[in-house]
């Protein structure tokens, strides 16, 4: 069993995976590949006997790239049936979450890098300000933004039919109201009465 899905609590389903858009996170560490690889060279030219002492640079450059590789493959942003989930680190795990029924706001920062190559900052406000979370520079935030408001919703609207289900009161007015309507017979409604008032005792 993964790290990820020991987070999870039983009947909690993944909806929408994303991560931290690879425009940010592999912009600076690719350009100082780049240029240490050009650097390399124009010293090997200029000078060959000094190419042993530049060489380092450009490996230098690749390791912190495959550094920032794996530390980006080891964020995951997640909403779920529950919650909005934040995970990350490679050696020491975090993370943060925010609970669908505790979500009070979502605020949205895009610049105009951030529209055109589709990424952002997705801020998700609690009541309780230390349970906040926010996503930096996530991959397409307004699709992640839409995900978390339609499970939300989904929440929010199970949960007063779970109450119903639970509430024998309700569940007789139902059945009442299907009595008249000739769906259920008089002894059927009897037997469903009797039923119910028992989980009342």
């Amino acid at each position: 069993m993964s790290y990820l899905e020991r987070l999870l609590i039983p009947g909690e389903t993944v909806l929408h995976r994303a991560r931290r858009s690879p425009w940010p996170t592999f912009a600076a560490p690719v350009a100082a590949v780049v240029l240490a690889a050009g650097a390399a060279v124009a010293i090997g030219v200029a000078a060959p006997g000094s190419l042993a002492f530049a060489l380092p640079l450009p490996l230098v450059a690749l390791g912190v790239l495959g550094w920032r590789w794996l530390w980006w493959t080891n964020k995951v942003y997640l909403v779920t049936s529950a919650r909005v989930l934040k995970l990350e680190g490679v050696f020491t795990k975090s993370h943060r979450d925010a609970s669908l029924d505790k979500i009070n706001d979502m605020g949205l920062e895009q610049g105009i890098l951030g529209r055109l190559l589709g990424w952002g900052d997705l801020g998700i406000s609690t009541a309780n300000e230390a349970a906040s979370v926010t996503f930096h520079d996530l991959e397409d935030p307004v699709e992640f933004k839409r995900q978390a408001l339609m499970s939300r919703e989904a929440a929010r609207s199970a949960a007063p039919a779970a109450a119903s289900e639970a509430d024998p009161v309700a569940q007789l007015e139902r059945l009442g109201a299907l009595r008249e309507k000739g769906v259920v017979t008089e002894e059927e409604f009897q037997a469903a009465k009797a039923q119910l008032l028992g989980r009342l005792k």
